[in-house]
């Protein structure tokens, strides 16, 4: 292979590698007729393997990723000149694929499946809006769901920035079919829907009794079926909080006597009303944790976080474990058994304050309880015991250090399957899939980590740090159940005692000085390589069951229990990592004169793909 200059008779030029007068190899193409220039790799004379291209002299116009003959084919970034991009799978020029694609020009966003261009399968397009600054509403609309031709068409959920969400069948972006409309202090309409409209309603659009507060005046227009609409959407109500953050204290209030359920739900609104600007600050200082920049300013709290906030302030110590306290906020809630425990849930800050009033009553009512108002002194005593002294000071390993939170978030996904892997079905209805810490300790095991730095007596000190009743520095207790948050953030721990400096330069195979600091990243290498080496049948087989313990057998294997976490969650498909690394950077060098002009066989011109000239993307 020979390197050398080429320069054309219109002013094009190549620079780079030379098999038998082909380009081969890497090299450098500039146009003279356009503003196009190429850097990458080439295969007899044609652009093959990983490369960049600019449409521009300016550089905001380019691809940068995966080339077969001159296609567009693998994975690749595209950036528009209007600053859209797109993050994926390509197939003949065309998205296809997995792929992510924003829109900076309208704040949208979409990731999921395409076909040949267009939206078609599983996706999540969101519209991004600004929002007020401490609004409880992330203000954005989000459709999860069925994409066919670039239309929402199937089954897909649409969250409303107003805190409303649409749950059901959709044709041609339209709601059409059985659907279920939660508004946004969180009553529901379970029905019919047909072009976009309530069956029985045709006169309401969803998108109206959805978002807007049907006590501004506007609902006369809307003639017999306002009142209807005005009880689901709660704009009748006289909470002193507003409708827009409506307690649901129903299921709490039927604890008490008919009698006094006016006077103790007046007070212990009164008592979240003293406490909101505290609890709105709290809300988003945990929302935020492990969060890089927010399109719209605000970030939504999930179930990792609120776990977070439950044993910063100590919740866990009143004989309740998480696992106890998922099961407590779910009953009743319609949430599907593999949803109980999932760090995915997203929570409103109405939500938020709901739950803290369910678990208020239930850590301490039995010393209320011949007190009134009773659930305003549970309210109260957990404001001032758990919440205030504790709240925001935030221990655990995983969101105490900035670098590290967000490493370790990129491990979440797998970490997450694993879990899953290793549950069994709770003992406790509805009988979810949970993880018990004697199935961590089997699984360490499994993955043959227990040894002389991490014993078995070293997990139980590490899991108990924050469990005070698991361990007492002599007797044990393996029967508990681990959350997602408590089995990621002891692997945590768990890499910095059993990842020794040589397990990290075999494991990574790089310069010792590459790697220091970097041990929890090891640790997830170490497991991913070990799961992969292990079937699922493998890993759950009765008879690894029969090995541990002749009581843990189960009925059914662990791949049936565990669900599609893609459903689960409103997550991203994995995408490859940038090429960035393999290729020369796109500010290495000028783009000078006025591009370069391809030849595919030293003399075919060669020219842009339609989808090259579609500055904006769609």
């Amino acid at each position: 292979m020979n390197h050398g200059v080429y320069t054309w008779p219109d002013g094009s030029m190549y620079e780079g590698e030379v098999v038998n007068g082909m380009r081969n190899g890497f090299g450098m193409f500039k146009c003279s007729t356009q503003p196009v220039s190429y850097i990458g790799h080439w295969c007899n004379g044609k652009r093959h393997g990983k490369g960049s291209i600019y449409y521009n002299q300016e550089g905001t116009c380019w691809y940068e990723g995966d080339w077969v003959q001159n296609i567009k084919k693998g994975w690749g970034i595209r950036c528009y000149k209007s600053g859209n991009t797109y993050e994926g799978q390509w197939e003949d020029n065309m998205r296809h694929g997995e792929g992510r694609m924003r829109w900076l020009t309208t704040n949208e966003e979409y990731t999921g499946r395409w076909e040949r261009g267009i939206q078609n399968g599983f996706g999540t397009h969101t519209w991004f809006l600004k929002r007020i600054r401490s609004s409880q509403y992330p203000l954005r609309n989000e459709y999860i769901g069925e994409f066919v031709n670039g239309y929402r068409h199937g089954r897909g959920k649409f969250y409303y920035a107003s805190g409303a969400m649409y749950d059901g069948e959709w044709v041609s972006n339209k709601k059409h079919g059985m659907g279920r409309l939660t508004f946004k202090n969180g009553r529901v309409y379970e029905g019919a829907f047909s072009n976009d409209h309530i069956a029985g309603f045709p006169d309401l659009e969803v998108e109206f009794i959805s978002c807007l507060d049907l006590s501004s005046g506007v609902a006369p227009r809307l003639s017999r079926s306002a009142e209807l609409i005005r009880k689901l959407d709660g704009s009748e109500s006289h909470s002193v909080l507003g409708s827009s953050i409506e307690l649901d204290l129903n299921l709490l209030l039927d604890m008490y006597p008919e009698t006094v359920q006016p006077e103790e739900k007046k007070q212990v609104e009164y008592a979240v009303l003293r406490n909101i600007t505290e609890l709105r600050r709290i809300y988003s200082f945990y929302s935020s944790l492990g969060c890089g920049h927010s399109l719209d300013n605000t970030f939504l709290m999930t179930k990792l976080h609120f776990w977070r906030f439950l044993k910063d302030c100590k919740f866990h110590h009143h004989k309740l474990t998480l696992a106890d306290m998922d099961r407590i906020l779910s009953a009743n809630n319609d949430i599907p058994v593999e949803e109980i425990h999932s760090p995915f849930t997203t929570i409103l800050l109405r939500t938020f304050l709901n739950y803290l009033l369910h678990l208020a009553y239930h850590i301490y009512h039995e010393e209320f309880q011949k007190r009134s108002p009773s659930l305003f002194l549970c309210f109260t005593k957990l404001m001032t015991e758990n919440i205030r002294p504790n709240a925001c000071q935030i221990k655990g390993n995983l969101f105490r250090e900035q670098q590290r939170t967000l490493y370790s978030m990129s491990y979440m996904n797998k970490c997450w399957e694993i879990y899953l892997a290793y549950c069994r079905p709770s003992a406790a209805p509805p009988h979810e899939p949970t993880m018990k810490m004697r199935h961590f300790l089997w699984m360490l095991k499994d993955f043959k980590m227990i040894n002389k730095e991490l014993t078995a007596a070293t997990f139980m000190e590490v899991i108990a740090e924050d469990n005070r009743f698991i361990y007492d520095g002599i007797d044990s207790n393996f029967e508990p159940e681990l959350v997602f948050l408590e089995f990621f953030e002891a692997l945590l721990s768990f890499a910095f005692i059993c990842v020794t400096d040589q397990m990290t330069k075999s494991y990574t195979n790089v310069p010792a000085d590459d790697v220091s600091g970097n041990k929890h990243e090891t640790i997830y290498t170490i497991l991913n390589q070990d799961a992969q080496n292990k079937s699922p049948s493998a890993v759950m087989s009765h008879e690894s069951d029969a090995a541990h313990s002749d009581s843990a057998r189960s009925s059914s294997s662990k791949l049936e229990l565990s669900p599609d976490v893609n459903k689960i969650r409103k997550s991203e498909p994995k995408i490859k990592k940038s090429v960035s690394h393999e290729r020369v950077s796109k500010m290495n060098f000028k783009l000078t004169g006025k591009g370069i002009t391809f030849f595919s066989s030293e003399s075919k011109k060669y020219e842009r793909p339609k989808d090259d000239r579609e500055e904006d993307g769609r």
